[in-house]
């Protein structure tokens, strides 16, 4: 024998302001709570982002670095030009070893010219870290008539300020770099290292013999026959180009700094 129930449901006969339609609409609107909810308290949970904001000030050419330590995961880097800022080098390495803070994060700007910098770093730590900031540079008296007392010197390396510990999470450092440019001064002008010095005095050497055999093979020509004026205009550009190379050859003779990487 086989028995069937059949339930049916007499809206008429349910409590005031409860329909099926209302049951149902509830029962979707709960459900769609429970599944929403849990993901939004897992994701804001223990991940909430922090924001550390610096600015720093320095010489136009001269290299900022970052050094985070302590399981800096997920790094990633951006550097913006703002007010008047231009080309610039980023260099970023997650196993960096420092002299004196042993293997770091690091993240090096150097600004091409004077004008503002937006540098910004997203990272996670799940434990409490660090991080310095610091500048490569010969230029020694802007920075201790700057920022006075409290920077270190190592060498070329000036510590701006001491190691900032922070606790952890998901991280963002904002750094306003705001890059100057020296007036031209003799008390200013930056000399390279005894290695530099050979490289940039050979270069200028091979420029000078080069110009010096183009201008006397111009000139006994000259005394045999007419030169044409292609010629004396060949002759003015080589000698440009020469004055523009030597210049850019002093500059990074000047710009790269022993033991950095």
């Amino acid at each position: 024998m086989i028995v069937r129930y059949v339930v049916t449901f007499d809206e008429s006969k349910m409590p005031n302001g409860l329909s099926l339609r209302n049951c149902l609409l509830v029962a979707a609107l709960l459900i769609f709570i429970f599944q929403v909810f849990p993901i939004e308290i897992c994701t804001s949970g223990n991940y909430d982002l922090n924001v550390e904001r610096q600015k720093t000030v320095l010489v136009e050419k001269d290299v900022f670095a970052v050094y985070l330590r302590y399981k800096i995961e997920n790094l990633s880097v951006r550097c913006q030009p703002l007010h008047r800022g231009g080309m610039f080098d980023l260099s970023i390495s997650t196993k960096y070893v420092d002299p004196y803070l042993g293997e770091v994060s690091a993240v090096w700007v150097q600004p091409g010219e004077r004008g503002i910098y937006n540098l910004t770093i997203n990272f996670m730590s799940n434990e409490s870290w660090e991080y310095v900031l610091g500048v490569y540079t010969r230029n020694f008296n802007f920075y201790e008539e700057y920022y006075g007392k409290r920077i270190h010197i190592r060498g070329f390396y000036i510590e701006l300020q001491p190691p900032l510990t922070r606790h952890p999470g998901n991280w963002t450092i904002n750094v306003l770099l705001e890059a100057y440019s020296l007036s031209p001064s003799l008390s200013y002008i930056t000399l390279p290292t005894p290695v530099n010095t050979a490289l940039l005095v050979a270069s200028w050497g091979l420029i000078a013999y080069i110009n010096s055999f183009i201008l006397i093979d111009t000139y006994f020509k000259s005394k045999k026959e007419i030169i044409p004026n292609t010629r004396w205009i060949m002759v003015g550009l080589v000698l440009l180009i020469s004055v523009y190379a030597a210049y850019q050859i002093y500059n990074f003779t000047v710009s790269i700094i022993p033991g950095e990487s």
